[in-house]
């Protein structure tokens, strides 16, 4: 979908009974051209549907603006509170598509269950913003996950889903244990390597002795 103000043909930052005006305006005359005949009554439907879809967008955008909500504290809000539509529609409401923008969309994704769409809008913001050590930590963090299922409950139960402090320490600890177990395990194999060669030679030996 284009930019909701551009189809208004005004600014994000226009007052807002100015943007008011302006939608009343083109919808009297889309919906008085959507009545003609032929392609013109067409193409007078489609741009009221358009034109209805973006006021839905600016709404929305007013109210927020109305009431001193900072957007992404009002969407971080409604992801902790479970409210995945309502952070999804503000989330659509902001215009300048930043790198923010973006690592938000992943958390609501993340949240979906949708990981891969999650991950693709990471990678998104850490190209709109490469010294984001943040985002680059994210994408680590939920790399693992899809890898590993058994960590998506630990690591993203409650809050942000990207700020649980004991996790990293977690993963540490539990590659130690890994590479514990497997250096034993590898100590165990030369241990019966040696003793399976003693008992070779052993034999060898003692059937050399049986044949002089």
């Amino acid at each position: 979908m284009k930019d909701p103000y551009e189809i208004l043909g005004l600014s994000s930052d226009a007052d807002p009974d100015q943007l008011r005006a302006r939608y009343q305006a083109l919808r009297d005359r889309y919906s008085e051209q959507r009545y003609q005949d032929g392609e013109i009554g067409n193409e007078g439907a489609r741009l009221l549907s358009e034109l209805e879809s973006a006021w839905s967008i600016i709404q929305k955008d007013i109210e927020r603006r109305g009431s001193g909500k900072d957007d992404y504290g009002y969407i971080e809000s409604q992801i902790r509170a479970g409210q995945y539509d309502k952070a999804q529609d503000a989330l659509d409401s902001i215009t300048n598509r930043d790198a923010k923008w973006h690592y938000f969309q992943s958390i609501i994704f993340y949240k979906r269950d949708w990981l891969s769409e999650s991950r693709s809008q990471l990678e998104i913001a850490i190209q709109l913003d490469p010294g984001n050590n943040k985002y680059k930590e994210s994408l680590r963090k939920l790399d693992m996950v899809m890898g590993n299922p058994n960590a998506h409950a630990q690591q993203f139960a409650n809050g942000n889903p990207y700020a649980d402090p004991n996790y990293q320490q977690q993963q540490y600890q539990q590659q130690q244990y890994q590479q514990q177990q497997y250096q034993q395990q590898n100590a165990a194999n030369t241990c019966a390597n040696c003793a399976l060669c003693y008992c070779l030679t052993e034999s060898c030996c003692t059937m050399s002795r049986c044949c002089h």
